[in-house]
């Protein structure tokens, strides 16, 4: 049974986790990563495999703007955004115009990948939890109940809080900062508070007393999982690794379920990491290829594929560059004609999952990515008519489509992801490869130079010609072209020779006069 399949099931036996409510939840502090990408659309599977077997389900996305920037992102202003470390991240001026703020800018930029990608969640931003007033009997709870959390932190870590340590940070009414505050007191009404300075970002040395309630400061993470839980009900919620380990951030918030919010915890999974080269993603340190520049290079449904076909605890290893991207539709086709066969009915599901919407389309020619990408780098070509030819019959209209669809993102690999080999354009200079051109191959070079100032009305009369130069000057056919290929792609092979060199007809006379001096 496909993952999705098997946990949805899991969590209908059990008889629990009811209403069925799945959720996930990401702080919105810098450009989204792709690995961020993996963890809503696994969310999003789970909930779609419920909804398949009839049973109604809820699926939501909390953005956290309410945590405070505890960092500034490589790609920012350093200096300009200095001053705002430590604030919550919907206090923050975002840096660029037409956004409320720092976390509904990069929140938006999340929104529209995952819509891209078929994720349509309902999204709950973290702020207005507060702010609404839905989170004010949960934070009365933890203050109420500070004895209870501290013996959490004493039960897993070994901390010893202070008796005027409370769990909750207030949002400095002079400097307006999170981090910076500590709550040293608490009457049921109002909580006593010193804004002091952290190691990373200064406070302000205010003290005061005010009301916690309503957006005034928020409860720390650990915490504030478990009562999030509450507030929105979720019964569905899984999370990377890291907060998964024994004694991590699931561990802390099901002891806050039991011991003060009285809440059950919701089923929970451990999903593995996405990385890139090797690496894992980071938003705010700008680490890694970003979920934007993804869904600019991959089409969704290629996106979702490939987190669809892997199981939820096992990494995934993303790298654009070499054979990564035709590999992926190589794939992708065998799962299609799975689904159309009926054959493995875990890949037939994989591909039904990778549908952006709605149900697979129904059975069509597909045209291979890596021959679409060869064929391209062909101006002769007619793609048309050559994907005809290779199906054997004329290709209907929404098979020119998925050709074209194709086409665009076939242009985008080999222009910044495909490897050398796989790539036939002129390079910007002369390739070190030419160092071992023999006079014979230059001087072949020189009439192909006169050839290449007449007028060709064909190419394939061209074609002709370059036999006859190479025929004139003994000179075999193979060193011959090899002679052209090196001079522009620094290769010793390439695409058809006439076509080739009347597309970059400037650049190769050009090139070839270069090398003949």
């Amino acid at each position: 049974m496909y993952w999705a399949d098997s946990l949805a099931s899991k969590i209908i036996k059990s008889g629990k986790f009811k209403p069925y409510w799945v959720d996930d939840m990401k702080t919105p502090s810098g450009r989204v990563h792709i690995g961020s990408v993996r963890a809503v659309i696994t969310h999003e599977l789970i909930y779609r495999a419920l909804k398949d077997r009839g049973v109604a389900a809820t699926f939501t996305y909390v953005l956290e703007d309410h945590d405070p920037m505890d960092s500034i992102p490589t790609y920012l202003d350093q200096e300009k955004y200095q001053e705002h470390l430590g604030k919550p991240l919907f206090r923050i001026p975002a840096p660029k115009p037409g956004f409320k703020s720092y976390g509904h800018m990069w929140g938006e930029e999340y929104k529209q990948i995952f819509e891209k990608i078929g994720a349509h969640p309902q999204v709950i931003w973290g702020s207005e939890l507060y702010l609404s007033g839905k989170m004010n009997a949960m934070v009365k709870l933890c203050l109420d109940k500070a004895d209870v959390i501290r013996g959490i932190y004493k039960t897993l870590y070994k901390q010893d809080k202070a008796n005027n340590w409370y769990p909750f940070n207030v949002a400095c009414e002079k400097c307006g900062k999170l981090s910076t505050t500590s709550v040293t007191d608490w009457d049921g009404e109002l909580v006593t508070y010193a804004c002091k300075d952290l190691e990373w970002t200064k406070g302000c040395g205010h003290q005061g007393k005010v009301s916690p309630l309503n957006g005034n400061g928020k409860l720390p993470w650990k915490v504030e999982w478990a009562c999030k839980w509450k507030v929105i009900g979720i019964t569905v919620e899984g999370a990377g690794k890291d907060h998964m380990t024994a004694g991590g951030s699931h561990d802390f918030a099901k002891l806050v379920c039991a011991k003060v919010i009285d809440y059950p915890v919701p089923f929970a999974f451990s999903h593995e990491f996405f990385l890139v080269g090797g690496h894992k993603m980071s938003s705010s340190k700008g680490v890694g290829s970003s979920a934007l520049e993804v869904s600019e290079i991959l089409p969704p449904f290629l996106i979702r594929f490939m987190i669809a076909r892997v199981k939820f605890n096992r990494a995934i290893n993303f790298d654009p560059g070499g054979m990564t991207v035709p590999d992926l539709f190589d794939a992708y086709d065998e799962a299609a004609l799975a689904y159309w066969s009926k054959g493995d009915k875990k890949l037939a599901r994989i591909y039904e999952f990778s549908q952006v919407s709605g149900k697979p389309p129904q059975k069509h020619f597909l045209p291979r990515f890596r021959d679409v990408a060869q064929f391209i780098q062909h101006p002769e070509i007619d793609n048309y008519t050559k994907f005809a030819e290779i199906k054997d019959s004329e290709l209907t209209t929404f098979e020119k489509d998925v050709l074209e669809d194709r086409i665009k993102y076939a242009q985008i690999w080999l222009d910044g992801y495909a490897p050398p080999e796989a790539v036939f354009t002129p390079t910007k200079s002369i390739p070190q490869e030419t160092a071992d051109l023999s006079l014979e191959q230059k001087q072949y070079l020189q009439k192909v130079v006169i050839l290449l100032n007449q007028d060709w009305k064909e190419p394939e009369d061209l074609q002709q010609a370059l036999y006859d130069k190479a025929k004139e000057l003994n000179l075999s056919p193979k060193k011959a072209f090899a002679a052209l290929y090196l001079s522009l792609i620094g290769k010793d092979h390439g695409p058809r020779a006439a076509w080739f060199l009347l597309e970059h007809q400037p650049k190769a006379i050009k090139r070839f006069k270069e090398l003949t001096k």
